[in-house]
């Protein structure tokens, strides 16, 4: 079966390589070419992604799930995840979201200095 590929994908896509290319790997406006890459990925790629990122351990497990099945991640797992300090994970978390921001993408589902209860088995 043949899955349909928005060409909005294919554009973005490009357009991360060359700033990839032009910038380096952690040049805002890289990190920015990649949100847009990620925003037009298919859902079936987003999927395969995110199972090879649990395969290889690039994501730490979920914090906990919303009541309706959601992961939810907190920031001090993430920083122990990656071994790196709560203030550093902090700094990355609101440069990703000012990246999306920039490119004019929802931070919606983004929670900070939340009470949201968590559930801790899936």
């Amino acid at each position: 079966m043949i899955k349909h590929v928005d060409p909005e994908f294919f554009k973005a896509f490009d357009h991360y390589k060359a700033m990839l290319a032009q910038y380096g790997e952690h040049h805002p406006i890289t990190e920015q070419a990649l949100m847009l890459t990620m925003h037009y990925t298919p859902e079936h790629i987003k999927a395969e992604m995110h199972q090879k990122a649990k395969e290889l351990n690039l994501l730490p497990p979920p914090s906990g799930y919303t009541d309706d099945g959601e992961p939810m991640y907190q920031l001090e797992d993430i920083a122990k995840h990656f071994g790196i300090s709560f203030e550093e994970a902090e700094q990355r978390l609101l440069q990703m979201m000012d990246n999306r921001q920039q490119v004019g993408l929802s931070n919606d589902g983004v929670l900070i200095n939340s009470n949201i209860h968590i559930n801790r088995v899936q």
